[in-house]
Formats: C-alpha cells, structure tokens, sequence
C-alpha cells in the first residue's frame, strides 16, 4: 500500500475547515481513520438527503458533503495531538493490505439520541465484509503498534443530525466502491477535517 505523509482530498483539497469552538474553549484533537467518497457518490447521497429532508420536513444540521464518511477506528481523542501518535498510525494503516471492494448502502435509520441531547443522527447503515476486513485489519495493526482499538463496529454514515428520530426503512441501493482509505486528524467542534495521509488498496496478487 502507499501512504503519503499530508493527503489532498478529491475535491481539490487537504483540510476542510469552519468557524471556531463557541466560547474559545480547547477543543479535543480526533484522530480516526475513514472511508470519504468518491465525488459522483457525494453527489448522489446529497441529492437523496435534499430529497427525504423535504418529503419529511426533517429539520436539522447536515454534514457537509465534503466530510460525509464511513468510520473504521476512531484511534482516540487528545488534548494535544503528538507526532509520535500520528506515525503509529501511519504505520499500521500502511501494513494492512487487502484489495478495493463494494458497499452496500440501503438502510435508513436514526441513532439513539443521548438524553441531553435534542437531536437524532440520520445515518445511512454501510454493508460489506470487505469493510468488515478492513476493520479488522487496520485494528490488528494499531494494536501492533501501541495504539487503542475497539471491537464493536457498526459500519454507517452520518448525513445529518436531525430534530426528531427516523423509523428505520429501506432505500434504494447505493453502491459505494472503495479503493482507499484515510487518517483525519479532526479539530472537534470546528467542522474541519485534516487529511494527515491516504492509503490506496490494491489487488493481493
């Protein structure tokens, strides 16, 4: 697999930013590894989320289309973010090697609310044992290499945080392939995603 040291996105840029924390207060440092979209797939998930908000009238907060993903670990949040933490999972994500592979998107349903909380994630559930591979491989190398894992994995994708929940339902099928995979160092509570580096999955001959 090939890494690179500061990925550009496919939309033209590496880093994606919004307005400052409420307040000024420190937020935590989030690193995660991801699955971003291709543009066309970006595309046609927006136009499907346009669509249901205005069928439903579901207000709410969407993700913007240029950080829509699929989480595959989320390695921890910091205070302050090290070096030292940013190469170990640079070199775990370099030692998985496994080939692209399909996800399926065609469930629709909303993440339980925590208690506090006036709002309900609408998520798209993602399907594929190859991103259920992906998991485990990328777990198994930040394990090897001093970093945190969890085992529960419920593949989705986050496209809004909406003011009422959504029962689940079935959508038309969306097809995602997949051929690489990121690490985003995320500024929590600023919108903004920096892509610390990308690995491309290539056929195991």
């Amino acid at each position: 697999m090939q890494g690179s040291s500061q990925g550009s996105f496919d939309f033209g840029r590496g880093s994606f930013r919004g307005g400052p924390p409420a307040g000024g207060r420190k937020r935590p440092d989030r690193l995660f590894l991801a699955v971003l979209l291709d543009q066309q797939t970006s595309t046609r998930i927006g136009e499907f989320r346009a669509r249901f908000v205005s069928e439903t009238h579901l207000a709410g907060s969407s993700i913007d289309l240029k950080r829509l993903h699929i989480s595959l670990h989320h390695v921890g949040d910091y205070a302050h973010l090290h070096d030292k933490t940013i190469y170990a999972a640079k070199r775990a994500a370099a030692a998985v090697a496994i080939p692209p592979f399909e996800v399926m998107l065609r469930l629709l349903t909303s993440f339980e609310s925590r208690p506090s909380a006036s709002r309900w994630p609408l998520v798209l559930s993602a399907e594929g044992e190859g991103l259920m591979e992906l998991h485990r491989e990328l777990g198994a190398a930040l394990e090897n290499n001093g970093l945190r894992t969890i085992d529960h994995f419920l593949p989705h994708m986050t496209l809004l945080y909406g003011q009422r929940p959504i029962a689940t339902r079935a959508i038309e099928p969306i097809l995602l392939v997949v051929s690489e995979f990121v690490l985003i160092h995320s500024h929590v509570g600023m919108t903004c995603y920096d892509i610390l580096g990308r690995w491309s999955l290539t056929t195991v001959h």
